[in-house]
């Protein structure tokens, strides 16, 4: 009977001993999940720590220190071109196309032939014009005569009046279709009977890229209509998209660094410039930043997708390095030194309200049970909680 007593305390003992080294060998890795300790049948907030598993896990003590906090909003965007980059060319009056050879993506120059308008309602403009305008010198002889003789009481009241509404009627319309022929720039200076021109140009009013074009060689293109879309890359900017809470916190000044999936490793610098004042449907307010060293957009295409982190205002507030923060059910607590005891630590498990926070540090609100001279787990906390 001893024998067995003796044999079953050995396998007891044995089991206890593999059970610790399992132990020791968990603690010995803080990649685990959690190791074993002991809580207060008291309070179920209180939790026993050893010296041997704080050594260990490698846990470390810490506390709450004020500091300058800067805060930093992570959001989406994309590379877009200012609307004075962009350019729709449409013509006054409606013609024949000819002369297009536009591919997209063609650079162009500010002052270029795009293409050429031919249509007959040219050649009557310009018509009209030398009509009215050889006309004006016979009319305005006139008016002076008959302003003369009506000032001298030779000439009648009525003949004067005819005069000059004759001339300045004239004058009116030679006038105006001199500004409808320089819309479609034809040059009155040098327009005779000889030079009437039957096509017109279409000139490129910036320089830049041809993105799309709408017509081809020999169709009707309408007045107010769009033969292409040109589109200047000299200046881009970045538009973000921020989320209503955070909008409100967002201001022109502040920083912006962003990358793009399409240039991994190369993070951008830009400014915030503009705030939007409307919210979108999808409750997001426009931001549009632009970049502090503009040489680096000849690397940038428009409609790349970016990431950005808008950094704001900075603010002093108490703060703990994140790692310090362990959640059970979804609420946020630190784990508090209480006391020390015969190579052991009291810990308290102390709910939080957390503030701002970035990749390293969340700032939190002192409480009645949290203060600057209270001793937190700040390394380990998370192998403590289930």
């Amino acid at each position: 009977m001893e024998a067995i007593k003796s044999k079953i305390y050995a396998t007891l003992l044995l089991s206890l001993s593999f059970a610790t080294l399992i132990g020791c060998s968990s603690n010995s890795d803080e990649s685990g999940n959690s190791i074993e300790v002991q809580s207060m049948e008291s309070d179920p907030n209180q939790i026993i720590l050893t010296e041997d598993q704080f050594e260990a896990m490698e846990m470390k003590w810490g506390g709450i220190v004020l500091k300058t906090f800067s805060q930093e909003v992570k959001v989406q965007g994309e590379i877009k071109i200012p609307v004075e980059g962009m350019q729709d060319i449409t013509p006054f009056y409606g013609g024949y196309v000819s002369g297009l050879k536009l591919i997209e993506g063609q650079q162009i120059r500010k002052g270029e032939v795009l293409f050429y308008l031919e249509s007959p309602e040219f050649v009557k403009l310009q018509q009209d014009y030398l009509e009215a305008s050889s006309q004006l010198n016979y009319l305005k002889e006139e008016f002076e005569r008959q302003k003369t003789l009506y000032s001298e009481k030779i000439a009648s009241q009525k003949g004067y009046l005819k005069a000059e509404s004759e001339y300045k009627t004239t004058l009116a319309r030679a006038e105006s279709l001199k500004k409808q022929l320089g819309m479609i720039h034809v040059n009155t200076d040098n327009l005779t009977a000889e030079n009437i021109k039957e096509k017109v140009p279409i000139i490129s009013p910036i320089s830049g890229f041809v993105e799309s074009i709408f017509t081809v060689p020999g169709a009707f293109l309408p007045s107010a209509s769009k033969a292409a879309t040109l589109i200047n890359t000299n200046h881009m900017h970045i538009e973000l998209s921020v989320f209503e809470k955070d909008a409100m916190n967002v201001k022109e000044g502040q920083l912006v660094s962003f990358t793009m999936p399409d240039m991994p490793g190369q993070e951008f610098a830009a400014e915030v410039h503009v705030v939007g004042k409307a919210i979108s449907e999808e409750r997001f307010v426009p931001i549009h930043a632009h970049l502090l060293d503009e040489s680096l957009e000849d690397k940038l295409v428009p409609g790349m997708f970016l990431e950005a982190k808008i950094k704001l205002e900075p603010q002093e507030g108490w703060s703990l390095p994140a790692s310090a923060i362990v959640e059970s059910d979804g609420i946020p607590y630190v784990l508090i030194q209480r006391g020390n005891n015969n190579g052991s630590f009291q810990l308290t498990k102390v709910e939080v309200k957390l503030g701002r926070q970035n990749d390293e540090e969340v700032e939190i609100y002192p409480n009645q049970n949290l203060d600057e001279n209270s001793k937190i787990l700040v390394k380990g906390a998370f192998t403590l909680l289930p």
